[in-house]
């Protein structure tokens, strides 16, 4: 038996907070990541597609999708390919069923918390293997489904369970919700000869004997989520020695860049050129497909001769647009909050002479411990409505006044004094 595993498709994601450029991208790499799934399954001659839930972000389908899955499950059903779908918690079996999706033929959904067991046929029309699954019938599903699943008895077939789950010794415990949470040691000893496993958007091995393998998304959805996305094509032909074999489908991928060592950037162009030296190094190590596209998060840090640039949003935005230009990306997002001027507070804490005596002061008001005798009337700009306390007031005023001290005080405008 031959198989693509996929999961966590999450089809009309959202992606709040993008421009709607990017949103409309994002919407369309998602359906674009699931057609060259479709195309890969369909030129690799698999029996079967089997999509381990988040099939769908949330309960409610665009006429635009909804005509796209439908398209893409008609060429697999023409293939002779069936697809088994065992629902996640973002698309339980309760809205999976109320939404009233006409599926195909082909597909199966396992769309609640009673298994089922699919036979999957082979090229040559008899059976390959079987494939039991349990679904999400609710989003928020905290018992082990795992223990719900046992495979065919008295059969040398190959034995697939396909379940979105939690397993709890994998390094996304603390990101994923812990629905249908289960263990390693359950999977292992449960008689199946592959786990097929969503929930984890991260492509992982758990065991090799017998494999149990989240396949990760197919797209990535933020910048949590690098890295190259797609789906697992799995041979079984020989149970005891099972092929498994990483395919990537995403065409967006999400990357981040650490960039340091500005100390010589003086201008926008001098910093772009410093972020565009950095992500050509890195895409020399992996540089993506030909058509890959990039959303790029840039993390500066360190002593920067441009720091009070770099703490203005408005700057921000134009070095990010700048970065998109340079290096082809869809779109760019420079943070800054590791960076910092030429001389460091830090550094100097504790002296006993002027300069000391400034940042004890400044860190005093900016603390609430000394307001200096002012009152609300005396300072300039100060509305209640719109500040909230004095303290707080002050504290914005002052955000980057030690360091433009330290500054002014140790260095000239051509570096150390």
């Amino acid at each position: 038996m031959r198989f693509l595993h996929i999961a966590d498709v999450h089809l009309d994601t959202a992606f709040a907070g993008r421009s709607d450029d990017l949103r409309n991208r994002l919407r369309q790499a998602s359906r674009d990541a699931f057609a060259r799934c479709v195309d890969v399954a369909i030129a690799e001659k698999v029996d079967a597609v089997m999509i381990a839930g988040d099939l769908f972000d949330g309960a409610h389908l665009s006429f635009a999708t909804e005509r796209f899955l439908l398209a893409q499950l008609g060429k697999l059903a023409d293939a002779g390919i069936q697809v088994v779908y065992a629902t996640g918690n973002h698309d339980p079996g309760n809205a999976v069923r109320d939404g009233g999706f006409d599926w195909p033929g082909n597909v199966t959904v396992i769309d609640g918390e009673e298994p089922v067991t699919v036979a999957i046929r082979g090229r040559d029309g008899g059976t390959a293997g079987y494939v039991t699954g349990v679904g999400h019938a609710t989003s928020r599903v905290t018992t082990d489904l795992s223990k719900l699943l046992n495979p065919v008895p008295d059969t040398p077939l190959p034995q697939v369970a396909l379940l979105h789950t939690l397993v709890k010794s994998v390094a996304g415990t603390g990101v994923h919700h812990p629905y249908a949470p289960s263990s390693i040691e359950h999977l292992r000893g449960a008689g199946f000869h592959y786990w097929a496993l969503g929930h984890v958007h991260q492509c992982e091995e758990l065991s090799a004997h017998p494999p149990v393998h989240y396949s990760g998304n197919l797209q990535g959805r933020d910048t949590r989520e690098t890295g190259p996305k797609g789906g697992l094509l799995v041979d079984l032909s020989d149970p005891e020695h099972p092929l498994v074999e990483f395919t990537e489908f995403s065409r967006v991928r999400w990357e981040h860049l650490a960039v340091e060592g500005l100390g010589d950037a003086h201008t926008l162009e001098d910093l772009v050129g410093e972020i565009a030296a950095a992500w050509e190094r890195a895409r020399s190590e992996e540089p993506g497909g030909e058509d890959t596209e990039w959303v790029v998060a840039v993390d500066l840090g360190g002593p920067s001769p441009l720091w009070r640039q770099l703490r203005d949003p408005e700057e921000l935005e134009t070095i990010a647009d700048e970065v998109a230009a340079r290096i082809g990306g869809l779109s760019c997002e420079v943070r800054t909050s590791k960076v910092h001027s030429p001389a460091r507070v830090a550094d100097h804490d504790g002296r006993q002479d002027a300069l000391g005596a400034a940042l004890r002061l400044c860190a005093e008001v900016r603390g609430g411990a000394d307001r200096l005798g002012l009152s609300d009337t005396d300072l300039a700009g100060y509305e209640p409505d719109r500040e909230g306390s004095v303290d707080a007031y002050l504290n914005r005023l002052l955000d980057g006044a030690a360091e433009e001290i330290l500054t002014r005080m140790l260095t000239s405008g051509d570096g150390p004094a």
